[in-house]
């Protein structure tokens, strides 16, 4: 049988999607080989959320004809759907728009003139279940696709088109499929999980299920849209320890004329009270935010308001993105383009600040104790065992292989680098 290799750039949803394609031709028969060697396929999941999303996007794929010239080459994602034309130069063979990435089994194996064993009628959305994830030690599950917000700065949702939910019941058994494998924790991933709803099912219903008809030890959350946070959902994470203590918001801005310009619909009012309602509910908790620098007409009021935000709530930790013009989205035709020198230095000034809030959040954990859950691998440097606790604090301590992918009481006895050092308990 062919030898057939996966890669992709950008988010866990791309991850577990280039998973689900990878069980369905290892069970077809495929020999799945890595990225990095010669294999008769390749298949690319690619990004386009950044200019440096799409530059990866293509260096995948000219690496993967530069391995292996004579190779069968399929491009699907974000980027390809944006730009087919410019894929297919580059050196793809079939390029396969987001919507018909459940297709892609099939056409790889029309592609080698072999049958389908496990061809069916099922058209249900996102049926492929997936039973584990590679080396990863979290497993990942996909709930939902699709983004309607049109947020001005944003073509995920021209690309991912529109919201759609997947069976609950498809979702208990991958998550049960998973734990089968020996995963002790899953993360729930979507474009818009916090718009999760089948069949009168919300996300809090989801999680409600979940925590009845699986024995799954953890549950994480992925990114939130912040209004779609309500009493319910914070009360649910506050009486359940099988749902990490851990949240990400979709922030973008602290400052309310930029939110508007985004399109954004909600406050910096808004946002303080969602943190400060997780903060009071679940006191460990730790709450991390995306955030925007440089949009369209930024003043330096405008970034200072984003930067007193992080200072003076109590997020813990930041992902600071610089602004990115996107093709045929509203922001890249604004005036007042901020220049990307100013850009840059805004970014700095930001991760500085996020360095900080990180290192005190680190700090205050010190002596206490935390369940980890080690990673299969060690940390590159020290060779010590690393993972993360259930409140998405990095961790490393010395121990033995056997404790690999289990979930261990440990507590810590100082900060290293980005993250803690720990003793394990017995």
């Amino acid at each position: 049988m062919p030898k057939i290799a996966f890669g992709f750039t950008g988010c866990k949803l791309n991850r577990y999607e280039i998973q689900a394609v990878s069980e369905a031709l290892e069970t077809a028969g495929f020999e799945i080989v890595p990225f990095d060697q010669n294999a008769d396929c390749y298949v690319i999941n690619t990004c386009s959320v950044t200019g440096n999303a799409d530059l990866s996007s293509r260096q995948l794929i000219r690496k993967s004809r530069r391995r292996s010239p004579g190779s069968r080459i399929l491009v699907t994602g974000c980027y390809a759907d944006l730009k087919p034309a410019e894929v297919a130069e580059i050196g793809a063979d079939l390029v396969v728009p987001n919507l018909e990435k459940e297709s892609i089994p099939s056409k790889i194996l029309e592609m080698f003139r072999l049958n389908n064993p496990n061809d069916t009628t099922d058209n249900e959305f996102s049926s492929v279940i997936v039973s584990k994830m590679g080396s990863l030690t979290r497993g990942f599950v996909k709930i939902q696709e699709g983004c309607d917000r049109a947020c001005a700065y944003c073509t995920i949702w021209m690309s991912r088109g529109p919201v759609r939910s997947r069976n609950s019941e498809l979702i208990i058994r991958e998550i049960n499929a998973l734990h089968q494998n020996g995963y002790k924790e899953i993360v729930l991933t979507g474009v818009h999980i916090g718009r999760y709803l089948y069949s009168h099912l919300n996300l809090t219903g989801l999680l409600k299920k979940i925590l009845d008809e699986t024995a799954i030890e953890r549950v994480r959350l992925s990114s939130l849209y912040p209004t779609e946070i309500d009493d319910r959902l914070i009360g649910l994470l506050a009486l359940n320890p099988r749902i990490c203590p851990h949240v990400h918001l979709s922030i973008q801005s602290g400052d309310d004329e930029i939110l508007r310009a985004m399109g954004r619909k909600y406050s910096r009012l808004e946002l303080e009270e969602i943190v400060r309602q997780f903060k009071d509910a679940v006191p460990d908790i730790t709450i991390g935010a995306d955030i925007i620098v440089g949009f369209p007409g930024e003043t330096e009021t405008n970034f200072e308001n984003s930067c007193s935000l992080i200072r003076e709530s109590a997020i813990n930790h930041l992902h600071v993105f610089r602004f990115s013009a996107r093709p045929n989205t509203r922001a890249a035709d604004m005036p007042d383009q901020i220049q990307p020198g100013e850009k840059e230095r805004r970014t700095k000034v930001l991760r500085g600040i996020g360095r900080s809030i990180k290192r005190n959040r680190l700090t205050s954990f010190i002596g206490k104790e935390l369940r980890v859950l080690f990673e299969n691998r060690a940390d590159s440097d020290s060779g010590e065992l690393t993972g993360l606790s259930e409140n998405y604090l990095r961790v490393n301590a010395f121990g033995t292989d056997k404790l690999k992918n289990q979930i261990v009481r440990v507590r810590p006895s100082r900060v290293k680098d980005s993250g803690l050092f720990a003793e394990i308990l017995n």
